[in-house]
């Protein structure tokens, strides 16, 4: 077995001083290294600064360090997907709209930690706002009639100073030998931990498994089943939306979901 390719994400967001919360992903593949940075309000999650980093390109890089105007001014939430879309033209590089929207994703999560700064009068309000605004998502929100752990239950605190959220992410390619390849994926946050292995037969999926090691509660853990569902599916160029449909929608888990994802764009950047 031969590897062949590695991707490695890592996204933090923590206090600031100023009232501000500094967050970043930075990447590093085989070929590419870059940083996406981001100053935000942490009280109305408006981005007072976004800056993008590139250490290392086989393009020729224009500029180690740039503004990226495009997200001053817009909120760091949901509702920053056409801002994020901007940072595409603006940097003319998709790899920055997928560091920026892995940032966004980060601090999103970290306003579980944020409760005084974002409004919410205590863990009951904020975790209703969560199940209304979610319901049918994926397989926990799809199940709350078996869930045994509520959100809090599980996270074990709202309080939280220096470090809010982590998240590492590892996708790998592997040589099999006889036109066959492996890719495995890796996510692993401050509430998650998933794994994922996909045999391939040139771009085709001929074995597909994996598990969640960490998850808010069990019934999120059955999605692992639906990846048997990925089998005889050419990866290669597949579109986030098919993808999804084919493991469960909103019966399925959106990591598991992404971390496939970010295993089927190596089929694309790769050079076979």
């Amino acid at each position: 077995m031969k590897n062949l390719f590695q991707r490695n994400w890592y996204t933090e967001v923590r206090r600031g001083d100023n009232g501000l919360l500094e967050a970043k992903t930075s990447y590093v593949d085989t070929y590419r290294e870059a940083v996406a940075h981001l100053l935000v309000d942490v009280n109305s999650f408006i981005i007072k600064e976004a800056v993008w980093e590139e250490q290392r390109s086989l393009k020729p890089i224009k500029a180690r360090t740039r503004l990226v105007t495009p997200l001053h001014g817009s909120e760091a939430f949901f509702s920053s997907g056409p801002a994020l879309k901007k940072v595409g033209t603006f940097l003319e590089d998709p790899l920055a709209v997928a560091l920026f929207s892995e940032t966004v994703k980060g601090i999103i999560q970290a306003e579980t930690f944020l409760l005084n700064e974002r409004g919410y009068g205590s863990e009951e309000e904020y975790s209703q706002k969560w199940l209304a605004f979610f319901a049918g998502s994926c397989r926990y929100y799809s199940n709350l009639d078996r869930v045994t752990r509520h959100w809090y239950e599980y996270v074990g605190e709202s309080k939280r100073d220096g470090n809010l959220f982590v998240r590492f992410k590892t996708q790998s390619l592997f040589e099999l030998g006889n036109g066959q390849y492996l890719l495995t994926g890796n996510l692993s946050d401050s509430f998650h931990e998933v794994n994922v292995r996909l045999k391939l037969n040139g771009f085709t999926v001929e074995e597909a498994d994996g598990v969640l090691l960490r998850t808010p509660d069990l019934v999120c853990r059955e999605s692992a089943t639906l990846l048997t569902n990925l089998e005889g599916i050419n990866l290669r160029g597949i579109a986030k939306k098919e993808l999804a449909g084919i493991l469960g929608n909103g019966q399925g888990c959106v990591h598991i979901i992404d971390t496939v994802n970010d295993c089927g764009q190596i089929l694309e950047l790769f050079k076979f």
